[in-house]
């Protein structure tokens, strides 16, 4: 009978443990831990953040998109707070990927009243809690407001894995480009406060023997020691030319 309640009461902890294991797909490890600045101990899971387009001079009215992995299924979600100036929608998009285990995107699009600079901040929460489990910020600026825009973001950032990694964690950070065009992508690291880069590198398509102009993709890993938020920061450039594309954005680590 003793052998019967323990394996009842492991089942009832274990399914409590699956119903609030955080905003991201149940199939993610890193989601055994608790993220949160209380605690210390080292995350070595890796954060992915994509940058699927890359802006150089965001017009007010021209689009920046920001999406967020969300496990939807166990009643999480996002919620952007509502900051003067900007106007953001969401939408939550099946993501083929992780569809099978409960997680989809949450997908936020924003645009501006007019140029300046704006702090985005989004909370994932469950819906049982006002306590958030993850808290993103990002600093969004924007140019004066462009005649011609396109329907298509100008700026598109996606996040897989844990957005806010652990102290000690590494967060890879994935653009294309085709250095053959003589075009070349750098991370300065000007302003990153103890945001320390790992490692870069540049992964070639794969190709037929002989090709000539393939792309590819650059790819950094960076972590930090200490907790904080910290912008990385990206260019592309020619020679000694002004850069053509750039992109920046905030990592948090707990």
């Amino acid at each position: 009978m003793k052998s019967i309640q323990l394996v009842l009461v492991m089942m009832c902890m274990l399914l409590f443990a699956c119903a609030f294991s955080g905003c991201l797909g149940s199939d993610d490890s890193a989601n055994n831990t608790t993220n949160n600045s209380t605690n210390n101990s080292t995350d070595t899971s890796v954060t992915v953040i994509t940058v699927e387009k890359e802006g150089l001079a965001i017009g007010a009215n021209e689009k920046i998109q920001i999406s967020l992995p969300t496990a939807s299924r166990l009643g999480y979600r996002w919620v952007a707070e509502n900051v003067s100036g900007l106007n953001i929608t969401s939408e939550l998009k099946n993501n083929p990927a992780t569809a099978e285990n409960g997680s989809a995107d949450t997908i936020f699009t924003i645009t501006a009243d007019k140029e300046g600079s704006y702090i985005f901040k989004a909370d994932c929460k469950h819906v049982s809690s006002d306590t958030p489990t993850y808290t993103i910020t990002q600093q969004l600026d924007y140019a004066a407001p462009i005649d011609s825009i396109s329907e298509t973001p100008n700026l598109i950032l996606t996040y897989e894995g844990i957005p806010t990694p652990k102290t000690g964690g590494v967060v890879e950070i994935r653009t294309r480009g085709n250095p053959t065009t003589g075009y070349t992508w750098i991370a300065p690291m000007s302003e990153n406060g103890m945001l320390r880069l790992l490692d870069s590198t540049y992964v070639e398509d794969e190709h037929e023997e002989g090709m000539t102009g393939v792309g590819g993709t650059y790819i950094w890993y960076v972590t930090s020691d200490i907790a904080g938020t910290y912008m990385f920061d990206a260019i592309e450039f020619r020679g000694t030319e002004e850069p053509v594309s750039k992109f920046y954005f905030n990592i948090t680590f707990v």
